[in-house]
Parts: C-alpha cells; sequence; structure tokens
C-alpha cells in the first residue's frame, strides 16, 4: 500500500500550481451522461481515482467511455439502453455512485431502478432521504432490500414541489437530473448553489433542458422529451486549489494557484486575509503571499458560500502553526476532524468538542507516523509534515489520490520533499 516520505520543515516551497479539473463537478457531469441518446464530451477532465471509478460504474450499466488522460477529455456514448442495477462493488468505495439513481428515473420512469447504498469518506453520516423525498415529490417510490434501494414511478414523472429540509449538494443535483424528463414543472426551493451545482446545471441548459432560478436558492425544471448530446469543459477544482494555497501557507512562502476562478474561494481568501496573509487574484489565479504576523481566528463551515467543510482539514492544519488560540465550528459532518489526532502527532494542540475545535497555535511541528483516514483528512496530514521538523511517514494515502491529480509530482514542483514506497 502507497506510503508518502516528507521531510520537513520544506523552507524552500514557492511556486505555481496548475489546478485541474473539480471532480466534485465531473462526477455529476459523469452521471448526468446517462441522460443522454447518444454522446457527451467532457473537457478538463481530472483523471483522479474516483473519476476511473465512475467510469467502470458507466461501462457497467452499458455506457461506452474514451478518454485521453493527456489531452484531459473524457467522451462518453450511450448506443443502447442502460443496465438498471448499479452494483455495490462500484460504490462501496464512492458516494457520487448515488448520483446514478436521478438520471436512471429519469430516464427509465417506469422501470425498477436498484442502486446500492454508497460508501466513501467515514466524516460522517450522508443520507439519502433527502434524494429519495425529492423523487417522492416527482411520483416515485422507493424501498430498500438487501442494501439496494429500489426506485419506480409506475406512472412516470410529474412536476410537482420540493424545498430541502437541509441544504445538500449531491440530493440537489440528484432530484435535479430526476427531474429533466418530468411532464410539467417542477418547482424546487432550498438547493445547493455550489459551483459544481450551477456547472451541473449550465451544462443540463447548455444541452437543451430548462432550468431557470426564481431566487437565490430555488428554481422551475421544465420538462423536456430528451437530450441528444453534449460537450462541456469543467471549472476549476476549488479545493483542490485552497489546499495548495494553504501549502504556502504553513510554511509562509509564496503560492500561486492558475486556472481557478478566485469567486469560487471568496470566503475561504478573505479568511487568509484575516489571519494576515496577502492574497492577490486576478480572472484565474490566486496568488498568496508570505507575512510577518498572523493573528488567530474564529470559523464556522457551512453550504457555499460560506466556508466550504471540504477545505477546513487544511486550515485546521495551517492554524497548528498560527501563534495563539483558534477555534473552527464544523456544521455539515459529524466526523470531520479526523486529521486532529495525527496532527497532534506532530506536537499540535487541538482539542475537539463536538463540533467545534479549539487549536493553539505552535511555533514548531515535529515530525511522526501517521495514517490518513479520508481524502480531505490526506491533505491535511501532508501540510502537517510539510511544515514538521523531520521525516514524516503518512499511510493509506491512497485515501487522497482519490480527489488530487498528480498530488506527489505537484508538491515536488513546489519545493516539496516527498517521495512515496509501496
Amino acid at each position: 500500500m502507497k506510503k508518502f516520505i516528507i521531510k520537513g520543515p520544506n523552507k524552500a516551497v514557492r511556486g505555481e500550481v496548475d489546478i485541474s479539473g473539480a471532480k466534485n463537478s465531473c462526477l455529476p457531469l459523469m452521471a448526468a451522461s446517462i441522460l443522454f441518446k447518444n454522446k457527451v464530451i467532457l473537457k478538463n477532465v481530472p483523471f483522479v481515482k474516483d473519476v476511473y471509478t465512475m467510469m467502470n460504474l458507466l461501462i457497467s450499466l452499458g455506457s461506452k467511455v474514451d478518454f485521453s488522460e493527456a489531452k484531459k477529455k473524457m467522451t462518453i456514448t450511450n448506443k443502447k439502453n442502460h443496465k438498471l442495477v448499479v452494483p455495490y462493488n462500484l460504490v462501496s468505495t464512492m458516494r457520487a455512485g448515488v448520483l446514478t439513481m436521478g438520471p436512471l428515473l429519469s430516464r427509465y420512469q417506469l422501470k425498477n431502478i436498484q442502486v446500492s447504498l454508497g460508501g466513501g469518506c467515514l466524516i460522517g453520516q450522508r443520507l439519502q432521504n433527502y434524494h429519495l423525498a425529492g423523487f417522492k415529490s416527482l411520483g416515485a417510490l422507493n424501498y430498500l432490500e438487501k442494501g439496494y434501494i429500489n426506485i419506480s414511478s409506475k406512472k412516470g414523472l410529474t412536476g410537482s414541489k420540493y424545498k430541502f429540509p437541509k441544504v445538500t449538494v449531491t440530493g440537489t443535483s440528484n432530484v435535479i437530473m430526476a427531474s429533466i424528463f418530468a411532464k410539467g414543472i417542477h418547482y424546487i426551493k432550498n438547493i445547493s448553489i455550489e459551483p459544481e451545482v450551477i456547472d451541473l446545471i449550465n451544462f443540463l441548459n447548455n444541452s437543451g433542458a430548462d432550468i431557470k432560478f426564481i431566487g437565490r436558492r430555488s428554481i422551475i425544471i421544465k420538462g423536456v422529451k430528451e437530450l441528444i448530446d453534449g460537450e462541456h469543459t469543467i471549472i476549476g477544482d476549488r479545493i483542490e486549489a485552497f489546499s495548495y494555497l494553504c501549502v504556502g501557507a504553513i510554511t509562509n512562502r509564496k503560492i500561486r494557484v492558475k486556472n481557478i476562478n478566485p469567486y469560487y474561494l471568496k470566503t475561504e481568501i478573505n479568511i487568509l486575509r484575516k489571519i494576515g496573509y496577502k492574497i492577490s487574484i486576478n480572472e484565474s489565479s490566486i496568488t498568496l503571499f508570505s507575512r510577518k504576523k498572523l493573528k488567530p481566528i474564529k470559523i464556522k463551515t457551512g453550504p457555499w458560500p460560506s466556508f466550504a467543510t471540504d477545505n477546513m482539514p487544511s486550515l485546521l492544519a495551517v492554524l497548528t502553526k498560527v501563534v495563539g488560540k483558534s477555534q473552527i465550528e464544523e456544521t455539515i459532518f459529524s466526523n470531520r476532524f479526523m486529521a486532529a489526532p495525527e496532527l497532534n502527532r506532530m506536537g499540535s494542540k487541538i482539542n475537539i468538542k463536538k463540533n467545534k475545535a479549539t487549536i493553539i497555535g505552535q511555533k514548531e511541528l515535529k515530525s511522526a507516523d501517521c495514517i490518513s483516514s479520508d481524502l480531505r483528512t490526506t491533505f491535511s496530514i501532508i501540510l502537517g509534515a510539510i511544515a514538521a521538523k523531520g521525516v514524516s511517514k503518512i499511510e493509506r494515502v491512497y485515501h487522497g489520490l482519490r480527489g488530487y491529480y498528480n498530488l506527489e509530482k505537484k508538491l515536488k514542483k513546489i519545493g516539496v520533499k516527498i517521495s512515496s514506497i509501496n
């Protein structure tokens, strides 16, 4: 099993990082290809582990997938009807497999769809209740049998009204895709407006769907008869961009991230500025500069445009080196602070109480052997190791490879002393 060896502290860190396409945009876009009768072309594809898993899932359902990693391009072709069972072995390591429910239900409304309950990171409960309630508002019933959610609509899907009890990214994407071919108009309130959801909406609208905003978190979807072809360039990955900015932050060195819209990270940029970092932005890049005086801070995660829960573990690592008392309140997932015990092994002082972390910043961290437990925790531990004195070994880094493209290569390019062993 692959391990990272990192020698710190890395004082020579500086340079530029080319940000890949957003994994959290690519996966729902790939799932949306099920809606199309012919071909979908995706550009700026991040070929991380989760994308390959979704690719294999689509192939197992009957889609043809051609791709070029060098060109960052994928073509998904549907020349025949899909299989309607999404197997456990392909969704057990990736929660995004649940996103096939919506498009399969929309395309095959009178059939019985079977989707295995998914996997992914162990950061808290990810219930599909909101998805299923949204499907029910369209006229689809469901039941659970042997670990599979069975969904069907005997009379077809019909537009009505649905309000999400709580903002959910995958739930929003799923119910939008399920509504595309419904009869009449479907009203959906309290949707996620994360950049990745907007990317999906733009793709569908540009391909022939009819989705309109009637409020900040409210949309109406007018059902269409079919979608034939689609083509889309995936937005830059705001989580990856912030992660690499944090490499500059924790080492107090200059880092520039390219191919990212700063608007997607407006809250995170403001937080870094409040800590004391100088940030410069243009249309497609963000540059962080080193500063002498840094201040502790209190933040709370939340749905976009609030501070992203996926970015919290990286900031947690940064704050271990900001002298003073900082606090992070996590409002999305119940088990999001899994990096804390590993960072504490490096000499940080993080105390977790319920959904709050109190961080007492230290002048120095020391190397340790650590184990990664989920995708974003992996990068958080890497940040700690970059700043720590000595050689750290990080095990189970496959979690990080699920979402960070060319992780080791990009870190080496900006001066991080990292190598890998099996």
